[in-house]
Protein backbone atom coordinates (compact mmCIF):
# COMPACT_ATOMS: atom_id res chain seq x y z
CA UNK A 1 0.00 0.00 0.00
CA UNK A 2 0.97 3.42 -0.50
CA UNK A 3 0.55 5.92 2.39
CA UNK A 4 -0.60 9.49 1.74
CA UNK A 5 0.08 12.47 4.05
CA UNK A 6 -3.52 15.27 3.67
CA UNK A 7 -2.21 18.48 4.09
CA UNK A 8 -3.37 21.83 3.42
CA UNK A 9 -7.14 20.98 4.17
CA UNK A 10 -8.62 24.11 3.59
CA UNK A 11 -13.19 24.57 4.24
CA UNK A 12 -14.38 27.55 2.68
CA UNK A 13 -18.05 29.23 2.87
CA UNK A 14 -20.34 30.11 0.15
CA UNK A 15 -24.08 31.60 0.35
CA UNK A 16 -25.89 30.89 -2.48
CA UNK A 17 -29.32 32.10 -3.60
CA UNK A 18 -31.82 28.92 -3.37
CA UNK A 19 -34.30 29.33 -6.50
CA UNK A 20 -35.55 32.25 -7.39
CA UNK A 21 -36.20 33.49 -3.92
CA UNK A 22 -34.36 36.55 -4.27
CA UNK A 23 -36.41 39.64 -4.08
CA UNK A 24 -39.66 37.55 -4.07
CA UNK A 25 -42.97 39.35 -2.14
CA UNK A 26 -46.37 37.74 -1.80
CA UNK A 27 -49.54 39.86 -3.31
CA UNK A 28 -51.86 40.75 -0.84
CA UNK A 29 -55.94 39.61 -1.64
CA UNK A 30 -56.04 43.11 -3.24
CA UNK A 31 -53.31 42.41 -5.51
CA UNK A 32 -50.83 44.77 -3.80
CA UNK A 33 -47.25 43.09 -3.42
CA UNK A 34 -46.07 43.18 0.04
CA UNK A 35 -42.24 43.79 0.61
CA UNK A 36 -39.39 41.10 -0.44
CA UNK A 37 -38.99 38.27 1.92
CA UNK A 38 -35.31 37.96 3.05
CA UNK A 39 -33.30 35.76 0.72
CA UNK A 40 -32.65 32.17 2.14
CA UNK A 41 -28.84 30.46 1.35
CA UNK A 42 -27.13 27.54 1.67
CA UNK A 43 -24.29 26.31 2.40
CA UNK A 44 -21.71 24.73 0.15
CA UNK A 45 -18.36 23.20 1.58
CA UNK A 46 -15.80 23.11 -0.71
CA UNK A 47 -12.83 21.06 -0.30
CA UNK A 48 -9.56 21.67 -2.08
CA UNK A 49 -7.02 18.69 -1.23
CA UNK A 50 -4.16 18.42 -1.76
CA UNK A 51 -1.45 15.02 -1.86
CA UNK A 52 2.39 15.65 -1.93
CA UNK A 53 4.10 12.39 -2.46
CA UNK A 54 5.55 11.25 0.53
CA UNK A 55 9.59 11.09 0.47
CA UNK A 56 10.00 8.06 2.04
CA UNK A 57 7.65 6.22 -0.74
CA UNK A 58 7.92 5.42 -4.21
CA UNK A 59 6.32 8.24 -6.19
CA UNK A 60 3.21 7.52 -8.27
CA UNK A 61 1.73 9.55 -10.78
CA UNK A 62 -1.66 10.75 -11.00
CA UNK A 63 -3.66 11.46 -13.56
CA UNK A 64 -5.63 15.03 -14.06
CA UNK A 65 -8.94 12.91 -14.56
CA UNK A 66 -8.41 11.41 -11.37
CA UNK A 67 -7.65 13.91 -9.35
CA UNK A 68 -10.64 15.93 -11.35
CA UNK A 69 -12.89 13.14 -10.74
CA UNK A 70 -12.39 13.14 -7.13
CA UNK A 71 -13.05 16.37 -6.78
CA UNK A 72 -15.80 16.52 -8.74
CA UNK A 73 -17.20 13.64 -5.60
CA UNK A 74 -17.00 16.54 -3.19
CA UNK A 75 -19.34 19.12 -4.74
CA UNK A 76 -21.96 16.26 -5.26
CA UNK A 77 -23.82 16.09 -2.22
CA UNK A 78 -24.63 19.82 -0.88
CA UNK A 79 -25.87 20.16 2.63
CA UNK A 80 -29.31 21.17 3.53
CA UNK A 81 -30.73 24.36 2.69
CA UNK A 82 -30.67 26.32 6.21
CA UNK A 83 -33.53 29.33 6.63
CA UNK A 84 -31.78 31.96 8.29
CA UNK A 85 -33.38 34.69 9.75
CA UNK A 86 -32.83 38.63 8.81
CA UNK A 87 -29.43 39.75 10.27
CA UNK A 88 -31.58 43.55 10.14
CA UNK A 89 -32.53 43.43 13.72
CA UNK A 90 -35.01 46.08 13.00
CA UNK A 91 -37.08 43.46 11.03
CA UNK A 92 -39.75 42.08 12.22
CA UNK A 93 -41.92 39.00 11.43
CA UNK A 94 -45.94 38.92 10.07
CA UNK A 95 -47.02 35.60 9.88
CA UNK A 96 -44.14 34.38 7.02
CA UNK A 97 -43.28 37.44 5.98
CA UNK A 98 -40.29 39.96 7.54
CA UNK A 99 -40.90 43.39 7.01
CA UNK A 100 -39.43 47.07 8.23
CA UNK A 101 -41.51 48.58 10.93
CA UNK A 102 -40.74 51.98 9.13
CA UNK A 103 -42.12 50.96 5.88
CA UNK A 104 -45.29 48.74 6.87
CA UNK A 105 -47.16 47.44 9.66
CA UNK A 106 -48.54 44.15 10.34
CA UNK A 107 -52.45 44.24 10.47
CA UNK A 108 -54.27 41.26 11.33
CA UNK A 109 -58.19 41.39 9.43
CA UNK A 110 -59.83 39.35 7.34
CA UNK A 111 -56.98 38.92 5.23
CA UNK A 112 -54.71 37.47 8.51
CA UNK A 113 -51.62 39.03 9.16
CA UNK A 114 -51.59 41.33 5.94
CA UNK A 115 -48.82 44.22 5.50
CA UNK A 116 -50.29 47.92 4.99
CA UNK A 117 -47.68 50.95 4.08
CA UNK A 118 -46.82 53.65 6.26
CA UNK A 119 -47.81 56.45 3.84
CA UNK A 120 -46.78 60.19 4.91
CA UNK A 121 -45.67 59.07 8.34
CA UNK A 122 -48.85 57.09 9.50
CA UNK A 123 -49.28 53.24 8.83
CA UNK A 124 -52.79 52.59 6.91
CA UNK A 125 -55.71 50.80 8.48
CA UNK A 126 -56.68 47.27 7.29
CA UNK A 127 -60.83 46.45 6.34
CA UNK A 128 -60.71 42.99 5.20
CA UNK A 129 -57.89 42.77 3.23
CA UNK A 130 -58.11 46.16 1.97
CA UNK A 131 -55.17 48.94 3.36
CA UNK A 132 -57.09 52.88 3.51
CA UNK A 133 -56.37 55.81 5.06
CA UNK A 134 -59.24 57.32 7.55
CA UNK A 135 -58.64 60.55 6.31
CA UNK A 136 -60.33 59.47 2.83
CA UNK A 137 -62.67 56.30 3.57
CA UNK A 138 -64.51 54.62 6.67
CA UNK A 139 -64.59 50.54 6.99
CA UNK A 140 -67.51 49.07 8.75
CA UNK A 141 -65.96 45.94 9.67
CA UNK A 142 -66.35 44.39 6.13
CA UNK A 143 -66.31 46.95 3.60
CA UNK A 144 -64.75 50.47 2.64
CA UNK A 145 -66.69 53.52 2.05
CA UNK A 146 -65.89 57.10 1.04
CA UNK A 147 -65.98 59.71 3.83
CA UNK A 148 -68.31 62.27 2.72
CA UNK A 149 -67.46 65.47 0.75
CA UNK A 150 -67.58 68.37 2.24
CA UNK A 151 -70.35 70.35 0.53
CA UNK A 152 -70.55 73.96 2.84
CA UNK A 153 -68.81 75.93 5.33
CA UNK A 154 -66.06 76.83 6.60
CA UNK A 155 -62.75 75.36 7.34
CA UNK A 156 -59.01 75.54 8.72
CA UNK A 157 -56.08 72.43 7.48
CA UNK A 158 -53.10 71.64 9.38
CA UNK A 159 -50.20 69.29 8.31
CA UNK A 160 -49.88 65.75 9.20
CA UNK A 161 -46.15 63.37 8.69
CA UNK A 162 -45.20 62.09 12.07
CA UNK A 163 -41.79 62.03 10.88
CA UNK A 164 -41.29 65.56 10.60
CA UNK A 165 -40.85 68.25 12.78
CA UNK A 166 -43.77 70.50 11.07
CA UNK A 167 -46.17 67.73 11.81
CA UNK A 168 -49.50 69.73 13.96
CA UNK A 169 -48.49 73.15 12.34
CA UNK A 170 -51.57 75.09 10.42
CA UNK A 171 -51.42 75.33 6.80
CA UNK A 172 -51.09 79.23 5.83
CA UNK A 173 -51.96 81.63 2.89
CA UNK A 174 -49.04 84.05 1.90
CA UNK A 175 -47.80 85.24 -1.14
CA UNK A 176 -50.99 83.78 -3.45
CA UNK A 177 -49.67 80.68 -2.07
CA UNK A 178 -50.42 77.87 0.86
CA UNK A 179 -47.45 77.02 3.11
CA UNK A 180 -46.87 74.53 6.05
CA UNK A 181 -46.14 77.20 9.39
CA UNK A 182 -45.78 80.67 9.59
CA UNK A 183 -48.49 83.36 9.84
CA UNK A 184 -51.07 84.25 7.23
CA UNK A 185 -50.60 87.10 4.92
CA UNK A 186 -53.31 89.30 5.45
CA UNK A 187 -54.90 93.08 4.75
CA UNK A 188 -57.95 94.84 5.79
CA UNK A 189 -57.97 98.81 4.63
CA UNK A 190 -58.49 101.27 7.11
CA UNK A 191 -61.29 102.68 5.19
CA UNK A 192 -63.54 99.68 6.29
CA UNK A 193 -64.06 100.90 9.76
CA UNK A 194 -64.05 98.33 13.05
CA UNK A 195 -64.80 95.18 10.56
CA UNK A 196 -60.85 94.62 10.50
CA UNK A 197 -61.01 93.92 14.01
CA UNK A 198 -63.17 90.94 13.96
CA UNK A 199 -60.91 88.77 11.82
CA UNK A 200 -58.95 86.30 13.27
CA UNK A 201 -56.30 87.92 10.91
CA UNK A 202 -54.01 84.63 11.59
CA UNK A 203 -56.20 82.00 10.85
CA UNK A 204 -55.96 81.10 6.95
CA UNK A 205 -59.87 80.43 6.57
CA UNK A 206 -60.96 78.44 3.09
CA UNK A 207 -64.51 76.84 2.12
CA UNK A 208 -64.69 74.67 -1.21
CA UNK A 209 -62.56 76.33 -4.10
CA UNK A 210 -62.68 79.74 -2.31
CA UNK A 211 -60.89 82.01 0.36
CA UNK A 212 -63.34 82.48 3.15
CA UNK A 213 -62.78 86.40 2.83
CA UNK A 214 -65.37 89.40 2.71
CA UNK A 215 -62.92 91.27 -0.13
CA UNK A 216 -65.83 92.70 -3.09
CA UNK A 217 -65.11 89.93 -6.08
CA UNK A 218 -63.69 87.48 -3.22
CA UNK A 219 -60.45 84.95 -3.97
CA UNK A 220 -60.51 82.08 -5.48
CA UNK A 221 -58.37 79.10 -4.70
CA UNK A 222 -56.77 77.09 -7.91
CA UNK A 223 -53.84 74.65 -8.89
CA UNK A 224 -51.35 75.42 -11.22
CA UNK A 225 -49.31 73.16 -13.57
CA UNK A 226 -46.70 72.58 -11.00
CA UNK A 227 -49.29 71.22 -8.56
CA UNK A 228 -48.96 74.18 -6.26
CA UNK A 229 -51.69 75.16 -4.33
CA UNK A 230 -52.88 79.07 -5.43
CA UNK A 231 -54.98 81.71 -4.78
CA UNK A 232 -56.06 84.41 -6.63
CA UNK A 233 -55.35 88.48 -5.62
CA UNK A 234 -58.17 90.75 -4.62
CA UNK A 235 -59.78 92.61 -7.33
CA UNK A 236 -58.77 90.15 -9.69
CA UNK A 237 -60.03 86.77 -11.51
CA UNK A 238 -56.32 86.26 -12.79
CA UNK A 239 -55.25 82.45 -12.64
CA UNK A 240 -51.88 82.03 -13.42
CA UNK A 241 -49.98 78.91 -14.74
CA UNK A 242 -53.70 77.37 -14.16
CA UNK A 243 -53.80 73.87 -13.87
CA UNK A 244 -57.48 73.27 -12.01
CA UNK A 245 -59.76 75.22 -11.42
CA UNK A 246 -61.28 75.16 -7.60
CA UNK A 247 -59.90 73.52 -4.35
CA UNK A 248 -58.99 70.20 -3.32
CA UNK A 249 -61.37 67.60 -2.24
CA UNK A 250 -62.08 68.44 1.67
CA UNK A 251 -63.68 65.41 3.61
CA UNK A 252 -65.96 65.61 6.48
CA UNK A 253 -63.31 65.07 9.66
CA UNK A 254 -60.95 63.83 7.38
CA UNK A 255 -57.98 65.33 4.71
CA UNK A 256 -57.74 67.64 1.92
CA UNK A 257 -56.54 65.97 -0.87
CA UNK A 258 -55.82 67.48 -4.64
CA UNK A 259 -58.44 68.64 -7.11
CA UNK A 260 -58.32 64.66 -8.55
CA UNK A 261 -58.15 63.23 -4.83
CA UNK A 262 -53.95 63.57 -5.19
CA UNK A 263 -51.89 62.92 -2.37
CA UNK A 264 -50.59 65.67 -1.21
CA UNK A 265 -47.01 66.73 -0.75
CA UNK A 266 -44.79 69.87 0.98
CA UNK A 267 -41.34 70.85 -0.54
CA UNK A 268 -38.76 73.25 0.86
CA UNK A 269 -39.12 76.62 -1.56
CA UNK A 270 -37.73 79.83 -0.61
CA UNK A 271 -40.36 82.29 -0.97
CA UNK A 272 -40.41 85.30 -3.06
CA UNK A 273 -38.56 88.20 -1.04
CA UNK A 274 -37.06 86.40 1.91
CA UNK A 275 -33.78 84.77 2.62
CA UNK A 276 -35.55 81.48 4.43
CA UNK A 277 -36.85 78.31 3.38
CA UNK A 278 -40.45 77.19 4.12
CA UNK A 279 -42.65 74.22 3.37
CA UNK A 280 -45.20 75.09 0.04
CA UNK A 281 -47.69 72.92 -0.23
CA UNK A 282 -48.23 70.70 -3.77
CA UNK A 283 -50.51 67.91 -5.37
CA UNK A 284 -49.20 65.02 -6.97
CA UNK A 285 -50.75 65.97 -10.34
CA UNK A 286 -50.42 63.69 -12.65
CA UNK A 287 -46.91 64.43 -14.83
CA UNK A 288 -45.20 66.31 -12.16
CA UNK A 289 -42.38 64.85 -10.50
CA UNK A 290 -41.04 66.44 -7.12
CA UNK A 291 -37.17 66.46 -5.74
CA UNK A 292 -36.05 64.20 -3.17
CA UNK A 293 -36.23 67.10 -0.84
CA UNK A 294 -40.02 66.95 -0.69
CA UNK A 295 -41.84 64.75 1.84
CA UNK A 296 -45.60 63.93 1.86
CA UNK A 297 -48.05 65.35 4.20
CA UNK A 298 -51.55 64.36 4.88
CA UNK A 299 -53.98 67.76 5.48
CA UNK A 300 -56.49 67.33 8.04
CA UNK A 301 -59.91 69.44 8.06
CA UNK A 302 -60.97 71.85 11.18
CA UNK A 303 -64.61 72.58 10.42
CA UNK A 304 -65.13 76.58 11.83
CA UNK A 305 -68.12 78.58 12.28
CA UNK A 306 -67.09 82.00 11.49
CA UNK A 307 -67.13 83.20 7.97
CA UNK A 308 -64.43 84.98 7.02
CA UNK A 309 -60.65 84.70 8.34
CA UNK A 310 -59.45 88.04 6.96
CA UNK A 311 -60.71 91.06 4.71
CA UNK A 312 -58.19 89.75 2.01
CA UNK A 313 -55.35 87.39 1.93
CA UNK A 314 -51.84 88.46 -0.20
Amino acid sequence: MENFALMNRQVQYKYLPQGNEQGASRLTSQGERSPPFPSHHQHIKEHQLSYPQTPTMKSTTYSLTALAGLLALTHATPLPAVVVAPTDLALRQCGSQWYNPSSYACRAGADSNALCPVVNGEPMEECAGACYTPYRYNCNGTDLSEKPRKASGTFTLTASNPDQDFSGQPIQASGNHFWVGGHAATYCPSNVGSICSSFPNDMTLIGNGYMATVVPGGQSIYWQKDGALAFTQAHSSSQWNLSYYGGGIAYEGGGYFGPNGEDLVTCPVVPPGSNTTAWQLFARLAGVSFSSSCVGVYALVHDQNITAGAWQYT
